[in-house]
């Protein structure tokens, strides 16, 4: 591919690649930011200017190491200048997406982008690095940086819904590397890290330690250093909700999730069905583990765990999954498609596009920020479109949002066939020798 063909890293592909992510991640920052969840960000901000802890006041509902980010986060907002967060509009008190009324600023969601900006561009790093890797092939290596940077699906959940995944890809996808640079402990603490973020890093344990078992020569040491890594991070990460007595709180999110909170085409029926679905997430993980173990081998075992690991992360969604949890998804598949099996490519497309078609009904509030600061339209003009996409028994959000989960789901699906095809399992010939035994045995 003459594009990616120049022998230096950073060639002229690269840097357009580079150019056009940033460029549109900037331009929709602007002018598109989802604001349920990030006017609640705004809120534990606030909070920590007030000098309250973390789950003191109200505001703040995941695990804490979102918190500390944005902690952090705070004291860049103060060193650019940027003071005002959100403000309050009541004439969207009408709608139930905005129970408070409240708009985060333009300035802090520009630099809101700008954070998750960075951990997509080191994502992207960290892709061509394991790609260069195992395959010595550096155009691969650069086609998989930008199939990640410049996914749709990735620019659209950074700039547009303002969330967090691509962090918790950056630190899942770092264990795995980590892993295979022999540091168990970084990658101990990294996997903590992981799981405190978002819940779905934390299903991957199995293979994780599938890995050590088999590549180290005292994987009981591996295990042991990569276990010390993870409860030293625990206590690291504890250590102020423990101080506030706020430990449950900092564990809600999580039970949440397991007791049902699920989200996507089918979320009210798979509230209920969550204790067969996560359980079935389970037993799958620890087959693919002992997949792993069972077919042990020096050599090789390197590249073989890195497929594992796609696969493990692929079963976590097994269930319809709204779009900005396959970000998780996305560093694994693109891995997967550059090393092993170019058939992957094209539904991995699919699966951006399906999952970007997804997250479009949220438009009305997407352009809230910028039609409330800057006059971008007038607010009956903006309840035109509001009432366009939420008005009337079906409206036009719910037809958007089924085409694009259905197409989502078609595209995971359909990387799950070419994965189990690539592993010589053949479902069309097994189903259809069940059904005609004689058309499994020609």
């Amino acid at each position: 591919m003459t594009f990616f063909s120049d022998t230096r890293m950073m060639c002229k592909g690269m840097l357009i690649v580079v150019a056009v992510g940033l460029i549109a991640r900037a331009a929709l920052g602007y002018l598109l930011e989802f604001n349920n969840d990030v006017t609640a960000w705004t809120m534990t901000i606030g909070n920590f200017e007030a000098g309250a802890g973390l789950y003191e006041m109200a505001g703040y509902y995941y695990p804490p190491v979102w918190g500390y980010i944005l902690g952090v986060f705070s004291e860049f907002l103060a060193l650019t200048g940027v003071d005002a967060w959100g403000d309050i509009f009541p004439q969207l008190l009408f709608t139930e997406d905005w129970e408070d009324a409240t708009l985060s600023t333009p300035a802090f969601n520009m630099a809101l982008t700008v954070m998750l900006t960075i951990s997509d561009l080191i994502v992207s790093f960290l892709i061509y690095w394991l790609i260069k890797r195992q395959t010595g092939d550096m155009v691969k290596a650069k086609i998989g940086f930008a199939l990640f940077f410049i996914g749709i699906n990735v620019i659209f959940v950074c700039g547009c819904w303002g969330q967090f995944d691509s962090i918790s890809a950056l630190m899942a996808l770092l264990c795995v590397c980590l892993l295979l640079s022999n540091k168990d402990f970084l990658a101990g603490m990294m996997f903590t890290l992981a799981t405190l973020l978002k819940l779905f890093p934390g299903f991957l344990i199995f293979i994780l330690v599938a890995y050590v078992v088999v590549k180290r020569d005292d994987w009981r040491t591996g295990v042991v250093k990569a276990g010390v890594g993870a409860a030293l991070m625990l206590a690291v990460l504890m250590v102020p909700p423990i101080m506030d007595g706020t430990v449950m709180d900092s564990v809600a999110f999580l039970t949440a999730r397991a007791e049902g909170a699920n989200e996507g085409i089918a979320a009210a029926a798979l509230k209920y069905s969550s204790l067969l679905i996560y359980p079935l997430i389970l037993i799958l993980e620890i087959l693919i583990a002992y997949k792993l173990i069972k077919n042990h081998g020096d050599e090789g075992i390197d590249s073989r765990f890195i497929w594992f690991v796609f696969l493990a992360a692929l079963v976590l969604f097994i269930y319809p999954s709204t779009p900005q949890y396959l970000i998780l998804l996305m560093p694994f598949v693109i891995v997967a498609a550059m090393i092993y099996e170019n058939r992957l490519i094209k539904p991995t497309l699919l699966l951006m596009v399906g999952s970007t078609i997804f997250m479009l009904p949220s438009l009305p509030m997407l352009l809230g920020t910028v039609t409330f600061y800057d006059g971008f339209m007038s607010f009956d003009q903006w309840m035109s479109l509001y009432d366009l996409f939420y008005s009337g028994s079906i409206g036009l959000t719910y037809i958007i949002a089924g085409i694009g989960a259905t197409i989502q789901y078609a595209a995971w699906l359909w990387i799950g066939i070419i994965a189990l095809d690539h592993m010589g399992i053949d479902l069309k010939k097994r189903i259809l020798g069940r059904i005609h035994p004689e058309a499994g045995t020609d």
